[in-house]
């Protein structure tokens, strides 16, 4: 009997997929955390999820291309708030 060669590409997209799939966590808890909980800085959100602050860093730079979260300047520091949706619009009775 011959063994069916192995691929080594298959083993490489799979890691990335698992690669994509954490950071997509990560940027989830992240989001809920900071449209849940209020303004916080990174060291604040690092503090609360038990991460490192560079990590923390990392996934809201990425929040904030992507148009889910903004930063904004608070006397010395800079705090992240979650962006407003525009497309909810109040109802008039």
């Amino acid at each position: 009997m011959r063994e069916a060669p192995i691929y080594l590409e298959e083993e490489e997209d799979e890691g990335e997929s698992e690669e994509d799939f954490s950071m997509e966590v990560k940027r989830s808890v992240v989001e809920f955390v900071v449209r849940r909980f209020g303004l916080y800085n990174s060291a604040d959100i690092a503090k609360v999820l038990n991460w490192k602050v560079r990590e923390v860093n990392q996934v809201l730079k990425h929040l904030e291309c992507s148009g889910r979260l903004k930063r904004e300047k608070l006397g010395r520091t800079f705090i992240w708030t979650p962006v407003e949706e525009r497309h909810i619009s109040p109802m008039y009775y």
